[in-house]
């Protein structure tokens, strides 16, 4: 559905909103920023990008700003068949206190290929120096989706995989007109089939983004 269409259906099934009421305005604003929230929640725009290695002296004195890297970017989508790959070679999420516990000196490693990669804010950092410029990382991204802010656009970066999910918008507007009217209860019962379409439009989208896990064992690994 377009905008133009997703708001006559709201006008439709809430009857108790008119245009007097809330304006088009208002619900164009509300349905731009309902188009960010459940696509933000579902994580259903995504993406790969790549960038390239730089050569470091430390651990630390590399890390990869991803918001600068990569246009929209929103989270590492690090499910199986994701992440981050370095060369090619696919890398392992991990977390500073997962090196700590497993090698306190990890940040005094000589500088090698990286096996393990880890984000903290926008930053993508390895679990050793980078000794090689100008090799390849992959990144596969959960991208902020473009403006919903046009009559004849759909929703989520207007992919046409995601029509069946449209409805979600229109579920958000009804959520914000209960809260606009200061009806609690009715405005609870909004937020919670708001959440619960949100919850069933990721379970689905998922089954298009996830296989079997094939756990395969670390080799050449060197602390």
């Amino acid at each position: 559905m377009t905008r133009s269409q997703i708001i006559a259906a709201f006008r439709a099934e809430n009857k108790e909103f008119p245009a007097n009421v809330i304006s088009d305005i208002t619900l164009n604003s509300w349905a731009l920023t309902g188009d960010k929230i459940v696509c933000a929640l579902s994580r259903c725009v995504v993406g790969d990008a790549t960038i390239n290695s730089v050569v470091s002296t430390s651990v630390y004195a590399t890390k990869y700003n991803l918001t600068d890297l990569i246009d929209k970017f929103q989270d590492i989508d690090d499910f199986p068949g994701g992440g981050v790959s370095f060369d090619n070679v696919p890398l392992v999420k991990t977390s500073v206190a997962e090196l700590d516990a497993e090698t306190p000196t990890w940040r005094k490693r000589s500088a090698g290929t990286p096996t393990k990669y880890y984000r903290r804010g926008n930053f993508l950092y390895f679990d050793r120096p980078v000794k090689t410029a100008d090799k390849e990382i992959r990144v596969y991204s959960v991208l902020v989706s473009d403006d919903f802010d046009n009559d004849n656009k759909t929703p989520y970066n207007q992919l046409t995989y995601l029509e069946p999910y449209h409805n979600g918008i229109n579920k958000y507007l009804q959520w914000q007109a209960k809260v606009s009217r200061a009806e609690p209860q009715d405005a609870a019962k909004a937020e919670q089939d708001f959440y619960s379409f949100i919850k069933m439009m990721t379970k689905n989208i998922g089954g298009g983004k996830y296989s079997p896990i094939r756990f395969v064992p670390l080799t050449g690994y060197n602390q």
